[in-house]
């Protein structure tokens, strides 16, 4: 892969995913041109690739096309002469690595569904204009708010599926709450969540915090006057160089010996106890799921029905209430790159990790497996 032409990023501002892509991007010093999918190259070149309107999708000049951020990132690493090293090369730091990306990607979409969709006096003025400029880039404030009504209307539709609701909404509020709390006294004394340089945890955890919880204007607002220092890290993120000033003594690696500070310890604890049961039931429902379907061949993608998302229904608790949300067979991919990465370490490390993840709550992440793994083909989950 070429490392002076610029690859092609398509992606939209108020995309969560967008934004981790681009992220990596920059602070991998990449050079790169961002074009919205109404963008004459995408419906010419991307659409007949993937088969479904997505966002965000890399091009090279070479002409690979790279779907899904977490492919993205690991297929830009691997390619690029000086790679940015995301995942940490100590376990510990490793596995808490991946364990805060996924709980970024999935284990955040409650909370940034909700303060987007769910504030219309704070943020509807602010999405029409974004999401009718993504669709027609030189639209007028009519013409954006017309362009906009029917992706709002069905990115709306997803809220029951994700357990957003009005019985479920003052849980979602309070831990998210906490969640800042956490982050904002963790970033006292850290400028990213493993030390002097951004990892997997940090890009999977930007994505959700840029697009909706940093620039809707509801959670904007929320988070400049509750938790600044997770501002202040959102913005950090979002430069191209480690813009770090208040450590200038800070070694601009992860902190030595493989440590996991006492105040990143208490971020992980809450992913485990927030997250964890919603993982748990993920796992039971696949493994049930398989075991029923025996015969479903390999290769086979998870979802075939073109108007389905999910394969069903799990029951997870939220609060003081269970509810019922989508059982999202992607995260369970994610799940499965933390159990390879554990698989792999020496019995002294694993012992490491364990530690950790006995100290946090977070043996969902390791000891739970699915009896039949999930890989992803042709853009796309299938069975393996």
């Amino acid at each position: 892969m070429s490392t002076t032409v610029p690859v092609t990023l398509y992606g939209s501002p108020p995309s969560l995913y967008s934004g981790k892509a681009r992220s990596y991007l920059r602070k991998a010093s990449i050079p790169f041109e961002e074009r919205l999918h109404s963008h004459p190259d995408y419906s010419a070149r991307i659409l007949p690739a993937i088969k479904r309107f997505v966002i965000p999708v890399l091009e090279t000049p070479e002409g690979d096309i790279v779907q899904d951020t977490t492919e993205i990132i690991d297929f830009l690493e691997t390619r690029h002469s000086q790679p940015l090293g995301v995942y940490p090369d100590s376990p510990r730091q490793k596995i808490a690595s991946m364990i805060l990306e996924m709980f970024g990607d999935e284990g955040m979409l409650r909370p940034a569904m909700h303060y987007r969709w769910n504030f219309p006096e704070e943020n509807d003025y602010f999405i029409s204009m974004e999401f009718g400029r993504f669709m027609k880039a030189d639209s007028t404030e009519e013409e954006a708010y017309e362009l906009a009504a029917m992706p709002k209307a069905a990115m709306q539709k997803y809220l029951p599926g994700l357990g957003i609701a009005k019985e479920t909404i003052p849980t979602i509020e309070a831990n998210y709450q906490g969640l800042l709390q956490a982050l904002n006294t963790h970033l006292l004394t850290s400028p990213y969540l493993l030390g002097g340089r951004p990892t997997m945890a940090d890009f999977g955890l930007y994505g959700p915090m840029y697009a909706h919880l940093a620039r809707d204007p509801a959670p904007e607002m929320l988070m400049k006057t509750t938790a600044n220092r997770v501002w202040r890290w959102v913005e950090r993120m979002t430069a191209a160089n480690a813009d770090m000033p208040e450590f200038p003594f800070m070694e601009r690696e992860t902190l030595a010996d493989d440590a996991i500070s006492d105040t990143l310890l208490d971020i992980l604890k809450i992913v485990g106890r927030e997250y964890g049961p919603e993982v748990i039931a993920l796992i039971d429902f696949i493994n049930t799921y398989s075991a029923e379907h025996p015969n479903i061949e390999s290769g086979t993608p998870v979802i075939t029905d073109a108007n389905k998302r999910v394969l069903g229904g799990i029951s997870i608790p939220l609060g003081d209430a269970t509810i019922t949300v989508g059982a999202r067979h992607y995260s369970l991919w994610m799940l499965q790159r933390i159990h390879d990465a554990y698989d792999a370490l020496n019995t002294e490390g694993r012992a490491a990790v364990d530690a950790v993840i006995q100290s946090a709550g977070l043996s969902a992440f390791t000891r739970q497996r699915l009896k039949r793994r999930i890989e992803r083909k042709n853009y796309t989950e299938v069975w393996a």
